[in-house]
C-alpha cells in the first residue's frame, strides 16, 4: 500500500537493477518482494533471472554476504530499498 518502499519506488531503479543483472560479473541479491516488482517495461528481476541472469533471492544480509564469500571474482550487489519488512 501507499508508502510501502517497493510501491513507491521508481521504475527506473528497477531497470538499473535489471541492467546490472544482465553483465556477466554481477550477482544481485534482493529480497523476494523487490524481486516481483516490475521495470518500466514490465520486466522484473525474478522475469529477468528466468533469462539466465544470476539473480538471488535472499532472506537477510548476511546471505549476500554469503554469496559474496563463495564467489570472490563476482561483483555482488545487494539490491535493497528504504526499510525492508521480509527480514527475519
Amino acid at each position: 500500500g501507499p508508502g510501502c518502499p517497493v510501491c513507491v519506488l521508481p521504475a527506473a531503479r528497477i531497470d538499473a537493477s535489471i541492467r546490472l543483472a544482465k553483465q556477466d560479473n554481477i550477482i544481485i541479491c534482493a529480497y523476494g518482494d523487490l524481486m516481483r516488482a516490475p521495470g518500466s517495461r514490465g520486466n522484473s528481476l525474478l522475469r529477468t533471472r528466468a533469462f539466465g541472469a544470476d539473480v538471488r533471492m535472499i532472506y537477510s544480509p548476511l546471505d549476500a554476504l554469503k554469496i559474496a564469500v563463495a564467489h570472490p571474482d563476482k561483483e555482488i550487489v545487494f539490491f535493497a530499498i528504504g526499510f525492508e519488512t521480509t527480514p527475519p
